[in-house]
């Protein structure tokens, strides 16, 4: 008889390891369930709902998932599910460094595709001066939809009000570059303590420390899946988070006077006065990325169909060739 389960992390290989009613086991993929997959998305991945048996851990379907953070890969690999069935996406970084605005807009990207709502965290605000101002900066840039909290797990800043969203039932998942303090921030959530790595001293730079997705329970009921530090995704393969992220100068475009506006002094703009000059550009800046990653898959399918006439010819002559012997 199957009972649910839920994948707590995915191993190379199809290892599970699963939370079942009668505590953790091991798991892992049946063949039929393998076989059975169109393709990645189709498999078990961390923090799905899966059927399985109970005594050999053997899992034999996904439940459907409430949503699904997925990230695309390059050259036509298959896109990767980073978390499924979330209901918070924290993305997480360090005030001790040069915020990369650019890389938070990608992770809201993600947040907007799954869907699930969305938290940005900055970290290690007992580290500097004024983390109002740096909250008001960032505020500016992701427009007002987001949430943005400074956390400090030293002074407990903003740790009661992340928790508070953490709350019984709900699944949420961190997402930062390494070394911004995730698995730190993770710890005073969770009421444990994991393996952390030191900070360099010359650049205030936390090590990688998570080295791969895990489903991890917290204090306060709810669950938190850890994930290593995640590379910029490619916001131009997110078409709709993209629209989502950026939803407040789409709707002020509609009243700009013309229809290709660029909002760079055009006259009649409804967005240039509106929207802060750093959030525009970059806009612009991603635009450009994603006309570029445009040209690139149609030379990419060129390449690719050239081929596929090259390796016709080839046959062809190769079994004309087996005839006249």
């Amino acid at each position: 008889m199957s009972h649910d389960a839920r994948v707590a992390a995915a191993h190379r290989g199809g290892g599970l390891e699963l939370i079942t009613g009668a505590g953790p086991r091991a798991g892992y993929i049946t063949g039929r369930l393998r076989h059975a997959a169109a393709g990645p998305l189709d498999l078990p991945a961390v923090g799905d709902w899966v059927t399985c048996d109970p005594e050999s851990g053997a899992v034999h379907a996904v439940r459907e998932r409430t949503s699904a953070l997925v990230r695309a890969t390059r050259d036509g690999r298959a896109p990767q599910v980073l978390a499924a069935n979330v209901d918070l996406v924290v993305v997480v970084a360090s005030l001790t460094r040069e915020l990369s605005l650019g890389r938070i807009e990608r992770m809201l990207t993600l947040a907007a595709d799954a869907p699930a709502e969305a938290v940005v965290v900055l970290s290690k605000a007992d580290l500097v001066p004024d983390p109002a101002a740096r909250v008001a900066e960032v505020r500016a840039a992701i427009g007002g939809g987001t949430p943005v909290l400074p956390i400090s797990t030293v002074s407990g800043t903003g740790l009661d009000a992340l928790a508070a969203r953490l709350g019984p039932g709900v699944t949420g998942v961190l997402l930062g570059a390494s070394g911004v303090g995730k698995t730190t921030l993770l710890n005073a959530l969770a009421g444990g303590e994991r393996a952390t790595a030191p900070v360099r001293a010359a650049d205030d730079r936390g090590r990688h420390t998570t080295t791969w997705r895990e489903l991890v329970p917290l204090a306060g009921g709810g669950v938190v899946i850890d994930t290593p530090g995640l590379k910029l995704p490619r916001i131009w393969e997110q078409a709709s988070g993209l629209t989502s992220v950026f939803a407040d100068v789409e709707a002020l475009a509609r009243g700009c006077r013309f229809a290709d506006c660029r909002h760079a002094g055009e006259p009649g703009c409804a967005v240039a006065g509106a929207v802060a000059p750093e959030r525009l550009e970059a806009l612009e800046q991603l635009r450009g990325e994603e006309a570029w990653a445009e040209a690139r898959r149609d030379e990419g399918a060129r390449r690719r169909r050239k081929e596929a006439t090259r390796r016709s010819h080839r046959e062809y002559r190769r079994v004309q060739r087996e005839k006249g012997r």
